[in-house]
């Protein structure tokens, strides 16, 4: 905003000069020898301070055809050798077959140019019209100089200055008043603005003349000043009588876009007035976008996306309503199918490129038509994953030296360099490393356009930082059932994926996507698939009953002998397993009502387990916890009984009370245990048998869990995390989740109606670009070994997302 306001001074001094005209030179003055054909020229207060910015300005040099930067850094130059003190003018004209010439303006002093001291130089004297042209030749470099009425002129072609000294001179309204401009910075630039390509396929000029300070940063370029306008009808004119609308387009604009344009109006009349100046067409513009006071167009790989700004989603979508029919859901976001008859779009040419669109959808206050279905899947998965231009600490930092409204502003993303800021450079299109973003911006004022332009350096390390991105969507044959979780590859040390489907058929998923084999099972998995290593070789295996059948699978999908095992009776619990000293020794442990059986890795019973049968049904999955030397066994009944065990099955801890059982795991505080029950009480069990009880003033949607020394609560949306407040939007939670990746804590929870993953640290700070789409409980784990948090989600229906938070 502070450029901006900058720039009212500026517009003030412009419109000091409306009115006056240049056409006689004057002889003390640089300007009135700026040759005429001159399309650019460099206004230089300090000459040496230009040159070493523009030789160590990374982002100049990658500009295809950029001409100042390849002037200044060419060693074999005789301009190496001009040595100015005080202001240079460094005018540019760019020939026919692209070639350009250059001629330097300055006041004369006693060092600025000692030709005998050029080793090698050829010196060559040509008298003209009373003067003496200098030739000065060294290699491949020729130079042409005069001093005349104490101004030095060097010139790359004879004949130009030659045009010069018979007074052939720039004689242009516009590029005299953008010549006068005041500029505050060290180098001013004023380009005379040829014919732009417009959305790949038009060309048209833009406006006459352009003039602005051009700071050459360590980090890339910040430009701002002003953009004239002719009597002449340009393409800045539509704009005129307009007043600049704020830019929500960044809110839209997915980081994988090619580049976007996005504009204003706020008086629909008079713009589609303006308009028609440029087109043959005699279409009107549809009375729908009197709701609509911005539109942007969008390049997403090679499809264009168009997205209205809508004062008033309503009445926009009942004017949309005789061009669309309802055709199904992505992601609970509704798409409707759009019939282009009437060419809703074609009165914006040349502002929009024609084409034709078949969905429509809407997100926030946007009505977005993309040219296929897909194209609106893609976007839907960007917005619910935040992955848009408005979140990339790029556009964070340059939105400080931009305005928040404007007329017109062009993005170019990906460091592909064109449209409007190639044209103010002098540049050819181009793509550029380390500079993902360039943003030009118009703000129209009167007869002239206030004008802002920046492209700063982000490192691909930077780039990604802050920043959730989509690995991938897989999309399984049936719906998913239950939550999809990592499992270790142990060729890797990184994750595959498992999960099933409501067919009961199990999937095996690398990471990229690939299914790399499915399994049917005879029902649904109770809980969650375990992970062991029966054969204590570091390979692994999955772990898990169904209803009927204890399995485990190796890697490859095959059982592991001597199982799986069938059961007559129903298992009514999750697999439970027991590592009692992390050795791999496992304990497996099904219960079937009150029964209870316990395994071995060979598939035997264990027979000095002495616990088989509880006095009524087993609630909970049993659970082993560790507390110094000693062990846990825990099995909830029905009747409120806690039975708290030995490795043998033997009472290790004696209560007295009865509990009504939550479905909230029993959980080790510091020394002791807790049971959360389903009266919201927070019952305290030390070692010794001793109970506290505790009346939490809670609501009925209560979790807790605690995983080493971070606890964490929901009580609806109120999150703690070690006692941390954390509000959330108010919605309907899931259970939240402790995970330790890369040794670092993160505690997720998914709001379960608008479908929303958040992800905290342990001390309660949101994790950047969070939330994200998923519409169950999540699985955390650093699956490709790169350091980076891999999120594993249920997506919509058949879908699962593995996402990468950099």
């Amino acid at each position: 905003m502070q450029k901006f306001w900058n720039l009212t001074f500026i517009a003030m001094v412009f419109l000091s000069f409306i009115g006056c005209e240049t056409t006689s030179r004057d002889t003390h003055d640089l300007s009135g020898y700026i040759p005429q054909n001159t399309q650019t020229v460099l206004k230089i207060k300090n000459w040496e301070t230009t040159k070493r910015d523009y030789k160590n300005n990374p982002l100049m040099k990658q500009l295809k055809d950029e001409p100042f930067s390849n002037f200044f850094t060419d060693k074999n130059s005789i301009f190496q050798f001009v040595k100015p003190i005080g202001n240079v003018l460094l005018c540019k004209e760019t020939l026919k077959d692209s070639s350009s010439n250059f001629t330097l303006i300055t006041k004369i002093s006693p060092t600025l140019f000692l030709p005998d001291s050029i080793a090698n130089a050829i010196h060559t004297n040509i008298p003209f019209e009373g003067n003496t042209i200098k030739k000065i030749s060294k290699d491949a470099s020729e130079v042409y100089s005069v001093i005349i009425d104490s101004i030095f002129i060097m010139c790359t072609s004879e004949a130009l200055l030659k045009n010069t000294l018979e007074g052939k001179a720039k004689n242009s309204t516009l590029f005299s008043k953008a010549f006068k401009l005041k500029n505050d910075e060290e180098l001013a630039y004023i380009q005379q603005l040829g014919a732009i390509v417009q959305n790949d396929s038009t060309s048209l000029t833009l406006a006459p003349v352009a003039s602005f300070n051009l700071q050459l940063l360590p980090d890339g370029i910040v430009g701002n000043g002003v953009v004239l306008e002719d009597t002449i009808p340009q393409l800045l004119s539509v704009f005129k009588g307009q007043i600049p609308q704020q830019n929500d387009a960044p809110a839209i604009i997915p980081i994988t876009s090619n580049r976007a344009q996005t504009f204003t109006f706020n008086n629909l009349d008079l713009f589609q007035k303006n308009l028609q100046k440029f087109t043959v067409d005699s279409l009107k513009i549809n009375p729908l976008f009197q709701s609509i006071n911005e539109i942007t167009e969008i390049q997403i790989a090679s499809e264009n996306v168009v997205a209205l700004k809508s004062l008033d989603a309503e009445i926009t979508w009942e004017d949309l309503a005789k061009y669309i029919s309802e055709k199904e859901s992505f992601r609970e976001v509704p798409l409707f199918s759009f019939t282009d008859e009437n060419l809703l779009f074609t009165p914006f040419y040349p502002l929009l490129k024609k084409g034709s669109f078949t969905t429509v959808f809407q997100w926030e206050d946007f009505i977005v038509f993309t040219q296929s279905e897909a194209t609106a899947q893609t976007l839907i998965s960007a917005y619910q994953s935040n992955l848009v231009l408005h979140n990339t600490p790029h556009f964070e930092s340059a939105q400080l030296q931009l305005a928040q409204a404007s007329s017109l502003t062009q993005y170019s993303l990906q460091g592909k360099r064109s449209g409007l800021f190639s044209a103010l450079l002098s540049a050819k299109p181009s793509t550029t490393k380390d500079f993902p973003l360039a943003i030009v911006q118009l703000i129209h004022d009167r007869d002239f356009a206030h004008l802002n332009f920046i492209c700063k350096e982000t490192t691909k390390q930077t780039q990604s930082t802050h920043m959730v991105s989509e690995v991938t969507t897989i999309a399984l044959d049936r719906e998913v059932l239950g939550v999809p979780k990592f499992f270790t590859n142990h060729n890797t040390l990184g994750k595959d994926i498992v999960v099933q489907d409501v067919s009961n058929v199990l999937y095996f998923i690398s990471t990229n996507g690939k299914i790399l084999w499915k399994k049917q099972l005879d029902g649904a998995i109770l809980g969650a698939v375990n992970e062991v290593d029966i054969l204590r070789n570091g390979k692994k295996q999955l772990a898990f009953t169904t209803s009927k059948t204890f399995y485990i699978l190796d890697r490859n999908g095959n059982a592991v002998a001597p199982f799986p095992k069938k059961f007559k009776d129903n298992i009514t619990q999750p697999l439970a397993v027991f590592d009692y000293d992390n050795n791999r020794k496992y304990r497996f442990v099904i219960c079937q009502d009150k029964q209870v059986l316990m395994y071995d890795p060979q598939g035997k019973e264990v027979s000095g387990f002495t616990f088989k049968k509880a006095a009524s049904k087993i609630i909970l999955p049993p659970q082993h916890i560790r507390i110094g030397n000693n062990d846990y066994l825990f099995f909830a009944e029905e009747n409120g009984k806690l039975n708290i065990l030995s490795r043998v099955g033997k009472e290790r801890i004696t209560l007295n009370k009865t509990f009504a059982f939550s479905n909230i795991p029993i959980e080790k505080e510091g020394s002791d245990f807790v049971v959360i029950t389903k009266d919201n009480k927070k019952e305290t069990i030390t070692q010794d048998g001793k109970i506290n009880t505790q009346s939490l003033q809670v609501s009925s949607n209560y979790h807790f869990t605690i995983s080493g020394t971070v606890k964490v609560t929901l009580d609806d949306h109120l999150l703690r995390i070690n006692g941390q407040l954390v509000e959330l939007p108010l919605g309907k939670y899931g259970t939240p989740k402790i995970f330790t990746v890369n040794k670092k804590i993160y505690i997720s929870v998914t709001e379960l109606k608008e479908n929303q993953v958040y992800l905290y640290d342990s001390s309660g700070k949101p994790m950047p670009s969070f939330p994200v789409y998923g519409t169950s409980e999540v699985d955390l784990a650093d699956a490709n070994k790169n350091n980076k948090v891999n999120l594993l989600v249920k997506g919509q229906g058949k879908e699962i997302i593995l996402y990468q938070a950099n």
